[in-house]
């Protein structure tokens, strides 16, 4: 059997700081050297190619190329596309290095283009869902977010967001994809920052498809888990138990985390759940495990922290997502973090960076 997951030698998270503090200051530098105009305008020909990017990720052209490049012709009648069209299309991104064309015609796949091919460290679904029409349509009412607070998806489509979805089968597909592509690629950064190997039970609270914990219990032989989730949102968990071959060591547990937890993990596991909620309803989360962990146990919340400073911070824009999105969701700083567990009983421990914009805070009982 083909090993599921391999953990790759991560460079350092200092490392990678460094890289992106000389790569936001050759970019602060360029646009202090340019007119203002033409740096903002650079900035909006992204539209171009994201609109783009999302049209050649649902023809699945990247997965066509991964076997041989092929031309303009034979893309055109393979993706049912005009030719011309597709060409522009192709045009565009191969400027992009998003494809490349070669000297005699070609179109072949390039770093970037490979990453819209399924399997790992896939981003095809994401990009299909974030670039897709509910988004498109959610984000040209910004306005209404801002000038009222409120969630811009439950104006439009007058329904929250989970609603829609348990309505949509084909777009809950889609979504649940495009969370498994984010879930995979944060996974590795995850795995080479903590270490697991001393937590004999980890239960994964709202775990979903159980991804992450099958990842942890397959690295970690002497580890059982728990998978705690809604009955909808156990999306056949069972196929993946097989796949890294760990089915049994996991106990599978219908319920809610509004109202309850499993009882006697030593760790558990909350990875991007609280950002879907309220203070109030983050504290009601925090306070359910609470009540029923172990006092040497500990709760590992898996989220991004936004820079309380004026920097560059890829939580402040996926922030915008969850306005227009969540009734209540968002992206919290590091202080907002600490509020919510002083509230629900728990102590900060420690803030895990990892090399990816997730950092693991690590907060256990008073």
């Amino acid at each position: 059997m083909a090993d599921p997951i391999v953990i790759q030698r991560l460079p350092p998270v200092w490392f990678i700081r460094a890289l992106n503090s000389f790569r936001s200051g050759l970019l602060r530098l360029h646009r202090m050297t340019f007119p203002a105009s033409v740096v903002l305008y650079e900035r909006f020909t992204s539209f171009w190619v994201l609109a783009a990017i999302r049209v050649a990720a649902e023809l699945d052209i990247a997965g066509i190329l991964e076997k041989e490049p092929l031309s303009i012709e034979q893309l055109a009648e393979r993706t049912g596309s005009d030719p011309q069209a597709l060409f522009r299309m192709m045009r565009a991104l191969s400027s992009e290095n998003i494809f490349k064309r070669t000297k005699d015609g070609l179109y072949k796949n390039t770093k970037l283009s490979k990453v819209l091919i399924e399997g790992k460290g896939s981003l095809r679904y994401t990009l299909m869902q974030h670039l897709g029409t509910i988004n498109w349509t959610i984000f040209n009412d910004l306005s209404y977010s801002i000038k009222t607070g409120k969630s811009a998806f439950s104006k439009v489509y007058e329904m929250k967001i989970y609603e829609y979805l348990s309505e949509h089968p084909v777009e809950s597909a889609l979504f649940d994809r495009s969370m498994t592509n984010l879930s995979e690629i944060s996974i590795e950064p995850i795995l080479s920052a903590f270490d697991f190997s001393k937590y004999l039970v980890i239960a994964d609270i709202g775990g979903g498809e159980g991804l992450l914990l099958s990842s942890i219990l397959y690295k970690n032989k002497n580890s059982r888990g728990i998978l705690f989730d809604l009955p909808e949102g156990l999306n056949h968990p069972e196929t993946i138990f097989r796949k890294f071959g760990v089915a049994d060591r996991v106990q599978v547990i219908q319920g809610s985390f509004f109202t309850t937890a499993p009882a006697g993990a030593d760790v558990y596991l909350l990875k991007n759940i609280l950002h879907n909620w309220s203070l109030e309803e983050s504290i009601k989360i925090l306070n359910n495990i609470r009540n029923v962990m172990p006092s040497h146990a500990k709760i590992l919340i898996f989220e991004m922290i936004v820079d309380e400073g004026n920097h560059a911070s890829f939580g402040k824009l996926i922030d915008l997502q969850m306005m227009v999105f969540m009734e209540e969701g968002k992206e919290r700083t590091r202080k907002e973090f600490m509020s919510i567990l002083q509230q629900a009983g728990l102590r900060l421990n420690r803030v895990i960076p990892t090399i990816a914009p997730i950092s693991i805070i690590e907060a256990m009982i008073k």
